[in-house]
């Protein structure tokens, strides 16, 4: 078998497999961050007085109904829908401060059984964010639940590094998620999905008494050109939910073609890897045929002095130390 062609196939199936795999390795390691972010998060929280959860819940309540006043369509991300700039800066300074219980964005984690994650959820939409998580629209109400209130919950789609809000299209009517934030668990039911332009902010608004949420993200696959909106209202969060909460899933991202292009990869290497032990097998015979018709067969097993000789030869590391075996060379194949 050809050697420069050997090594090109082996690199080619290797290369193969490691692109294959590449996102279930990096989702891999994305859902353990995520576990440990919402691990610490839950020790955080647990840590914390029930007087000192429902001061910084009412601090996150109180800067909703200053939303809901002020504004009844959120902006489109990175701006605030209100009329005084000096006001959207103080209600901007206000937002990074809120639900921030240990300092790095994260104001608790969303639980989507459809889906099988459970992701941390961060302040704002930047992109650093988002490779990571998901990401609360800073221009919506807070995700704490209550009247007159709309969050709005984004994620990527899509991602070769992470699976994130990538099956997002496949959440159904009446599909529950939940929301953990503080000491508090609310759960959610979809009732509407709409395709909309990224500029179309009217389904985000927020009604008057109405207590509803909704995921983002782009759509369609791979294009980005339109945005998914996954709108859902809050019902009763019940014990029998508790279980579902927090629910890590599954670390594998592949689908079945994919996973049908890897076992057939592994195959292939299989494959070849026995026509190249094969080879040399046969490579092996033959040499030792021709060292038969060259040296003559071989002794018998019990050495005569010439045998003798020889291993005391080997024993003593003389010149023919490794190459001599009662009179005959030594081949392997794997030296030609």
């Amino acid at each position: 078998m050809n050697k420069p062609r050997d090594l090109f196939s082996t690199l080619a199936i290797i290369g193969g497999l490691l692109l294959v795999l590449y996102p279930t390795i990096s989702n891999f390691f994305i859902m353990r961050n995520a576990s440990r972010v919402v691990e610490g998060y839950d020790e955080a929280v647990e840590a914390l007085s029930d007087e000192e959860a429902a001061r910084l819940m009412g601090e996150a309540r109180a800067y909703n109904a200053k939303l809901a006043g002020l504004s009844g369509i959120p902006a489109a991300a990175g701006g605030w829908d209100v009329s005084d700039p000096q006001l959207a800066a103080q209600l901007e300074a206000e937002y990074a401060s809120l639900l921030n219980l240990n300092g790095d964005g994260v104001m608790g984690y969303v639980t989507i059984p459809r889906l099988d994650e459970t992701m941390p959820m961060y302040h704002t939409t930047e992109e650093k964010v988002l490779q990571v998580g998901t990401g609360h629209l800073e221009t919506t109400s807070l995700p704490v639940g209550g009247a007159s209130t709309h969050a709005a919950i984004s994620g990527h789609r899509g991602l070769p590094s992470a699976k994130l809000f990538t099956e997002l299209d496949e959440m159904r009517e009446g599909d529950v998620f939940y929301v953990r934030v503080l000491k508090e668990t609310f759960a959610y039911q979809v009732d509407q999905i709409l395709t909309v332009l990224p500029h179309e902010t009217e389904p985000l608004a927020i009604e008057a008494a109405a207590d509803q949420m909704t995921l983002v993200t782009c759509t369609p696959y791979g294009i980005n050109s339109h945005r998914l909106l996954v709108r859902a209202h809050a019902i009763p969060y019940v014990p029998s939910m508790d279980d579902e909460v927090g629910a890590m899933g599954s670390p594998i991202n592949l689908s079945w073609p994919h996973i049908v292009f890897v076992l057939g990869l592994v195959a292939l290497a299989a494959f070849f890897a026995s026509l190249r032990s094969r080879e040399l097998r046969e490579r092996e015979a033959r040499l030792e045929v021709e060292a038969d018709r060259a040296y003559g067969p071989r002794p018998s097993a019990t050495p005569g002095a010439a045998g003798e000789r020889t291993r005391e030869m080997d024993e003593e590391g003389g010149c023919l130390y490794g190459f001599v075996n009662h009179g005959r060379p030594r081949f392997s194949a794997w030296s030609i």
